[in-house]
């Protein structure tokens, strides 16, 4: 029986690689095997920082350092949103009811779309730099973000308040995410730490060290027992997050790791700036080097 699963890679940050990527691709990786090119989204005029799917797999947003977020169909290919913004935009994310898209901005500002219709809705303030990452928590009320100057913040959706800040990080935040209960808030960055937040009280619970390098992404697995972090370090840590030990590190080949994200609950994918896929099962090992021609961001069936 195949299994379908959906997951979205970044391969590549060209303030980290000096190069642009205006392109990202939808591709299938078949039994780990090899690599089919099933669809080119191009309509991207500079560098693609970000790429999500929509909780249906119907939509997929992306957002680029030439000031637009899209928001395509999947099943064509075609753009059916252009999400103006006045500075570029690093990062985007889907609420999980899919009905809006957060986007964080170079100007410090969060803002959310309406995904039907494309209307602005809210402004979210409280930053005064680049919004690195922006996430929803599972029940779509909050949100957080994280950037350049060096805090985290928690939103309410429905006011706009900020709730918390967290001001405990002195080097830029690189990446948030609430676990899937949501009762955690994850935040990592330029400090080689990952911080863990108790979001109703606000309180720092625990600090995980173990990267050499920057700390540029963090994802849960769907059933929230294990938290993946990449790095500059050139490494994707595996962590328990019963006791937030230490179990796996898995070593890329040549340059940072910018995104991993779980395919399901026992494997990972990882993308970074070589322009490799490096896949790893957490019961026995496999590799699956598989080339791109570009560094790009890269969207990808796994079946």
């Amino acid at each position: 029986m195949k299994i379908k699963y959906n997951v979205f890679v970044i391969l590549a940050i060209g303030v980290v690689s000096w190069s642009y990527y205006q392109l990202f691709y939808e591709s299938e990786i078949i039994d780990s095997d090899y690599i089919t090119l099933d669809k080119v989204f191009a309509e991207h005029n500079d560098e693609v920082w970000s790429v999500k799917f929509s909780p249906n797999d119907s939509l997929v947003v992306s957002a680029g350092y030439d000031e637009n977020v899209k928001i395509w169909s999947r099943s064509d290919g075609k753009v059916i949103h252009n999400l103006k913004h006045p500075h570029g935009v690093p990062s985007a994310d889907f609420s999980p009811n899919g009905n809006t898209v957060c986007t964080g901005s170079y100007d410090g500002k969060a803002r959310i779309w309406d995904v039907k219709t494309g209307e602005l809705l809210h402004v979210l303030n409280g930053h005064e730099s680049t919004l690195w990452s922006v996430a929803y928590n599972p029940s779509g009320g909050l949100i957080a973000g994280g950037g350049n100057d060096d805090k985290v913040t928690i939103w309410d959706i429905q006011t706009g308040e900020v709730l918390i800040e967290f001001h405990d990080s002195e080097k830029d935040i690189w990446s948030v995410a609430f676990n899937p209960s949501g009762e955690l808030l994850l935040s990592s960055g330029s400090d080689n730490l990952i911080r863990i937040y108790n979001v109703k009280s606000g309180k720092l619970l625990k600090t995980l060290e173990g990267h050499s390098m920057v700390v540029l992404s963090l994802a849960f697995s769907p059933n929230g027992k294990l938290l993946a972090s990449g790095s500059d370090d050139k490494t994707v840590k595996i962590w328990d997050t019963n006791n937030w030990k230490l179990l796996h590190t898995l070593i890329g080949e040549n340059e940072a790791i910018h995104s991993a994200v779980f395919v399901d609950n026992k494997r990972i994918l990882a993308g970074g700036t070589n322009k490799k896929i490096l896949g790893e099962f957490l019961e026995y090992h496999f590799n699956y080097q598989g080339s791109i021609k570009h560094n790009v961001a890269t969207l990808w069936d796994i079946n």
